[in-house]
């Protein structure tokens, strides 16, 4: 039986949360930068736990972890984001997140998404 680390299942636990809840799974400071199609090559960047919490709005979103690789205090997780919008659009999003963990907290983000198609 593997052991799953505490590092893995602060990630999973960060995953699987509701967006209003999943506030005290962050630091105060968290870093999230997300790049996606349709955002600036930039990304779309969010500092503090406000601006990553945003607003949850309506939409339903499920996480489906494919793989998850740890080092130190980052963990790598590949997955398909299942979204169901308020109008009742379904998305599937392939995604590759980055976290950096301090302290048992998600310290900073790092995501890069694909659509792959409109149906989840």
């Amino acid at each position: 039986m593997a052991v799953v680390s505490p590092n893995k299942k602060l990630v999973e636990a960060y995953l699987s949360a509701d967006r209003s809840k999943s506030g005290a799974l962050m630091t105060d400071d968290v870093h999230w930068v997300e790049w996606v199609d349709g955002v600036p090559p930039a990304g779309s960047v969010n500092k503090g736990k406000a601006a990553v919490m945003g607003n949850p709005g309506d939409d339903q979103l499920r996480n489906e972890i494919t793989r998850m690789t740890e080092e130190g205090n980052v963990v790598v997780v590949e997955g398909i984001c299942h979204v169901t919008k308020k109008d009742g659009k379904a998305l599937k999003v392939r995604f590759c997140n980055v976290f950096e963990l301090e302290n048992g907290k998600v310290k900073r983000q790092d995501s890069f998404g694909a659509l792959l198609n409109d149906s989840a």
